[in-house]
C-alpha cells in the first residue's frame, strides 16, 4: 500500500470581490483546488473537493486521484497500479475511486484517514470485466457499474460497506442491457439510466431505485434519458431528450412525481443542457451549450460565468456537484488550461431561493 503524498502546489485563491461582474455584484469567489489538467468530480459538506488530474496530455497520459481539503493538493496513490481517479467523497471524508492494476484490470478503492485500500471488483462477474465505481454515501454504501466482455452489456450494482454486491436490475427485459448506477443518496436511493443494448444507439431511460424497485421517471417524448444525481429528498436531475431534433437534450428535475424541464428555452433543435449535481435545497448545477456552466435555484438557469468576477478570465464550463452550503465543485478553463475549482458564495443569503417538494418514498 502506498501512502498518499502531498504536492508542492499551493491552494491558489482568486477572490471575486464585491466589484461589479457584469450587471451586478459577483456572487462567487473562485479557488483553484487542482493542478493543471485536473477535473473536479465531487464536494462534501465541509467543502472538500476530490477529482483527477493527468500527468501529461489529458486522456493520453496516466491519471492520479486527488483531494483538496483547503490546504493544498494531496495526490492519492495507485496501489501499485498504473493510474487512479477519485470520483466521490462523503461527509465522513471517505473517498471513493478507481485504479488500474498492472494487468490492466480496473478496480475500486476507498481512501480514509490516510489509508487507501482496494475494494476490488463486483463479485460473480468475469475476471476480464471492467468495474467502475461512481458514488458513495455517508454510511459507506457505494455504486458501481460492470462492463461485461463481448456484447453482454453493462450492469449496475450497490456495494455494502461490508463488501457485498447487489445487482440493481434493469428497466429492460432484453437479453443484453445497459444499466448505469450513477449516484446514491443517504437513503440508499440510486439514480441512473437503463435500457436495452442496441446499436448504434441505446434508448436509455432515467430511473430512480429505492429498496429494490426501479422507477422509470418518464420522458419528454424521446430517448435517451439519464438520471445523473439525486439528493436526500429523492429529487433527481440529469438530461432528457426531446423530439424536436437530433441530440436535442435539456436538463430536468424530477420531484414528487413531477418531471420539470428547467432549460427554459423555446423548443428548437439543437439545445443541449444537463444537470450534474443537486443539493438538498433542490438547487441544480450543470452544463449548457448557451450558458456554459449553470446553476438553477428554482427560478431559471443562470450562467455561473455571470456570477463571478469576469475580469479573472475564467470559463466555468462544467460544474459537477453542489453542497448544501452552496459550494460548487467545477471544471474551469483559463488561458487554455483546465483546472478543478471550487466556487464559494460571497453572500450565502442566496440560499433562500424557493425549494421544490421532496419525494415521499422511503426505504
Amino acid at each position: 500500500m502506498r501512502i498518499p503524498y502531498r504536492l508542492s502546489l499551493l491552494l491558489l485563491s482568486f477572490t471575486a470581490s464585491m466589484a461589479h461582474a457584469g450587471p451586478g455584484y459577483a456572487e462567487y469567489k473562485v479557488s483553484v483546488v487542482g493542478p493543471a489538467n485536473s477535473y473536479a468530480n465531487d464536494i462534501n459538506a465541509a467543502g472538500v473537493v476530490v477529482g483527477t488530474y493527468y500527468l501529461g496530455e489529458p486522456g493520453s497520459s496516466p491519471s492520479r486521484g486527488f483531494v483538496n481539503r483547503g490546504k493544498g493538493v494531496t495526490t492519492l496513490g495507485t496501489l501499485g497500479g498504473s493510474a487512479s481517479s477519485a470520483v466521490a467523497i462523503n461527509d465522513k471524508g471517505q473517498i471513493l475511486g478507481n485504479w488500474t492494476a498492472s494487468n490492466g484490470q480496473q478496480r475500486g478503492f476507498i481512501h480514509y484517514q490516510g489509508r487507501q485500500r482496494d475494494i476490488g471488483t463486483a463479485v460473480g462477474v468475469p475476471a476480464n470485466a471492467r468495474t467502475t465505481y461512481t458514488d458513495i454515501n455517508n454510511a459507506g454504501y457505494a455504486t458501481a457499474n460492470v462492463f461485461l466482455p463481448g456484447s453482454a452489456g453493462e450492469r449496475g450494482f450497490l456495494r455494502t460497506p461490508g463488501g457485498q454486491f447487489r445487482d440493481i436490475g434493469s428497466l429492460s427485459t432484453a437479453p443484453a442491457t445497459m444499466n448505469h448506477a450513477l449516484a446514491i443518496n443517504n437513503r440508499k436511493q440510486i439514480a441512473g439510466e437503463s435500457g436495452p443494448l442496441t446499436f448504434p444507439d441505446q434508448p436509455l431511460r432515467a430511473f430512480s431505485w429505492t429498496a429494490g424497485v426501479m422507477r422509470d421517471l418518464g420522458d419528454f417524448g424521446f430517448t435517451p434519458n439519464g438520471s445523473l444525481a439525486l439528493n436526500d429528498r429523492g429529487q433527481v436531475t440529469g438530461y432528457m431528450s426531446l423530439p424536436q431534433g437530433f441530440r436535442d437534450r435539456v436538463a430536468f428535475v424530477y420531484s414528487n412525481g413531477r418531471l420539470i424541464n428547467i432549460d427554459g428555452r423555446a423548443p428548437v433543435e439543437g439545445r443541449n443542457s444537463s444537470g450534474a449535481g443537486i443539493n438538498n435545497h433542490g438547487h441544480v448545477v450543470g452544463a449548457s451549450d448557451h450558458l456554459s456552466g449553470f446553476i438553477w435555484r428554482g427560478r431559471r438557469m443562470e450562467s455561473l460565468n455571470a456570477l463571478i468576477d469576469r475580469r479573472l478570465g475564467w470559463d466555468i464550463f462544467s460544474p459537477q456537484a453542489i453542497n448544501d452550503a452552496g459550494q460548487i465543485a467545477a471544471n474551469a478553463m483559463r488561458n487554455g488550461v483546465q483546472y478543478a475549482v471550487r466556487l464559494d458564495l460571497i453572500r450565502p443569503d442566496v440560499l433562500a431561493a424557493p425549494q421544490l417538494e421532496g419525494d415521499q418514498d422511503s426505504n
